[in-house]
């Protein structure tokens, strides 16, 4: 009899754990293409170890993720990731040499995924609720906690093999908030530990999570990410000792009250440094930035974001890019509501010569100054321009119009060659490109954008000299006497028109405008530009804005969201841009993929849909 009932529950046991066909990879229901012989087994033995690991990464593609972002921004929206992470876990048990090169991929970087993102995670949530004959709607077990204590029990068994293969690690909000516990035991056994997500309690400095600080300062020295909120005063400042996260890649400081020489002296000891984030921290200043004989250098940062910084001005910066290391390194730069002035740009451009990604947004409370003679905006290699200026409520809207028509007389003047993507807070810039006669522009006080019956501007020409040349001097040179104004030759059929053109622009430009400063940018989002006319190609991956986790802030909020029009500029060759009829679908444009890996380089072993309705699940 008792024989009988362990027969029934193993065979019940086999029916619930089984899932149904239509959940399940196709490589499992379908026959196979050919029949396996000892030739093909054989050759399959000799695959190396490195070829594995690259197939396995495309198995599960997320394994691979290496960004200093979240588990929430750098989910990947194609496919399911527990069904790869179940796809390599399969992998792995087919031999020994495949266990050994599948275990390094899979270990990598670990994410804990609260539900599975396809169909299948209806059957699963079900399947859960079944706990009892007669309790059969009862309350299940969370997925993802479960998922973090089997982490934990694993590279708690094997630290020293399965442990120090860890080195990312990203965890869903409500697991890290509120399993800190939990958390710890897991990151105690990881000492290669690059990047973890940690609750926000920890980085304000609260009492109850000074286990958890101890435990990751302790165990986790290679962290090369970490945040300081108003209350972490006295942690940051430990930053300087020089034995605390000595390997820092990324630091976001936000709303910290210390003093300058305190962030001097912790930014001069973090020598790996590359990205910096400061945010409502008035203390950031000038001084923090200056040079000193007798404090140490600060580090070649490749992006900076400064926001809500009053007390860092034009001054500060060109003192900071003064060094040869700072000019030759700096890739983004992002200025929101600082002291910098925005008809004092060009100073900043012309010593960040490897200056890619530039933002700049502030409120003007005075229309443009016509009497300073500025030069116009001139980068070499800077791609992607976001030049948001809107006037207080006090100037009124006759303040910002002259800042745009002095960005639009410089791109016309040819000064910014490679620049394609240009994000600007005015509905009708790209009637001033089509419409302004190069290089005079009419950005004077409540100027229009027409050619016709606008004053024109005249603006001092670049200074040719190389900000990283020996004679080059900060104080920039006198503006040069004013040119006489050269007349609109609009006439593609005149030759004459043509040869008067001091620039042939050829470059095409984007152009994604908003309203105001809450309204939503009227874009669609585009990866690379086919040529007009020619027919769609594939869509290429585009890469994330920014390489250490700040993509948010350096791209703005609101900037993935394809819900309007885009306009695109092609140069007429004549130093004007003509608009790109018909450019609203993918007939002409390349449309980039999601965000995250692209759709055609990972394989469909995982028998789910694409995750559009991700936020669903949340």
């Amino acid at each position: 009899m008792r024989l009988l009932f362990r027969k029934k529950d193993k065979k019940r046991a086999e029916l619930a754990s089984s899932d149904p066909d239509e959940f399940r990879p196709h490589g499992c229901i379908d026959p196979p293409l050919g029949r396996p012989s000892w030739a093909s087994a054989r050759r399959l033995a000799q695959v190396p170890p490195a070829v594995l690991r690259r197939i396995f990464a495309f198995v599960c593609p997320h394994s691979q993720d290496e960004s200093y972002e979240t588990c929430e921004e750098s989910a990947n929206d194609v496919g399911c990731m527990l069904c790869d992470l179940r796809d390599l876990s399969h992998c792995a048990q087919v031999s020994r040499s495949w266990r050994a090169s599948a275990m390094v991929v899979l270990y990598h970087s670990v994410r804990i995924d609260p539900v599975h993102y396809c169909k299948l995670e209806a059957f699963l949530a079900e399947k859960r609720k079944k706990t009892s004959r007669f309790d059969r709607n009862g309350i299940p077990e969370d997925p993802a906690l479960a998922r973090l204590r089997l982490l934990r029990r694993t590279v708690r068994d094997d630290p020293t093999r399965i442990g120090k293969l860890v080195q990312f690690l990203k965890t869903p909000y409500m697991i890290r908030e509120s399993c800190h516990v939990e958390l710890a035991q897991t990151i105690a056994v990881l000492p290669n530990l690059q990047y973890v997500d940690l609750p926000e309690g920890m980085y304000s400095d609260e009492p109850n999570y000074a286990t958890l600080r101890l435990e990751v300062q302790a165990r986790c020295p290679n962290l090369r990410k970490m945040t300081y909120v108003r209350g972490s005063e006295r942690s940051f400042a430990m930053l300087a000792s020089g034995q605390v996260w000595t390997y820092l890649e990324v630091l976001d400081l936000d709303r910290v009250d210390v003093n300058p020489m305190i962030l001097r002296g912790v930014l001069g000891s973090l020598t790996r440094l590359r990205a910096l984030k400061v945010a409502e921290t008035p203390s950031f200043s000038d001084e923090v930035m200056a040079s000193d004989d007798g404090l140490p250098l600060l580090p070649a940062l490749e992006e900076l974001v400064l926001k809500d910084t009053p007390r860092m001005t034009t001054a500060g910066l060109v003192e900071y890019l003064s060094w040869h290391e700072a000019q030759k390194a700096l890739r983004v730069l992002t200025l929101k509501d600082t002291g910098v002035q925005p008809w004092r740009l060009q100073e900043i451009l012309a010593m960040a010569p490897a200056l890619r990604t530039f933002a700049m947004q502030a409120k003007v409370s005075e229309p443009f100054p016509t009497a300073e003679a500025p030069q116009p905006l001139a980068s070499k290699r800077l791609r992607t321009l976001r030049f948001e200026i809107s006037g207080t409520s006090k100037a009124g809207p006759y303040a910002a119009p002259g800042y745009y028509s002095y960005l639009a007389s410089s791109i016309l003047s040819g000064s910014l060659p490679r620049l394609r993507r240009l994000y600007v807070q005015d509905e009708d810039f790209p009637d001033k490109l089509s419409g302004l006669p190069p290089p005079s522009a009419a950005f004077g006080r409540g100027s229009s954008s027409s050619n016709t019956g606008a004053p024109a501007l005249r603006v001092a020409p670049a200074v040719p000299t190389s900000p990283l040349s020996p004679s080059f001097s900060r104080s920039f040179r006198p503006p040069s006497p004013p040119r006489q104004a050269v007349p609109a030759l609009r006439n593609r059929s005149n030759p004459q028109a043509q040869r008067a053109a001091p620039h042939q622009l050829t470059q095409t430009l984007e152009v994604y405008t908003k309203t105001d400063e809450y309204g939503k940018w009227n874009f669609a989002r585009v990866d690379s530009y086919t040529g007009a006319g020619a027919g769609a190609g594939p869509a290429r991956s585009q890469r994330p804005v920014s390489s250490y986790g700040l993509a948010a802030d350096v791209a703005g909020q609101g900037w993935d969201r394809g819900e309007a029009r885009r306009s695109v500029m092609i140069g007429n060759g004549t130093s004007g841009f003509l608009p790109v009829p018909g450019n609203n679908g993918a007939e002409t444009l390349g449309l980039s993929p999601p965000r995250g890996f692209p759709e055609a380089l990972r394989p469909h072993s995982s028998g789910g849909e694409s995750a559009r309705t991700r936020d669903a699940w949340k």
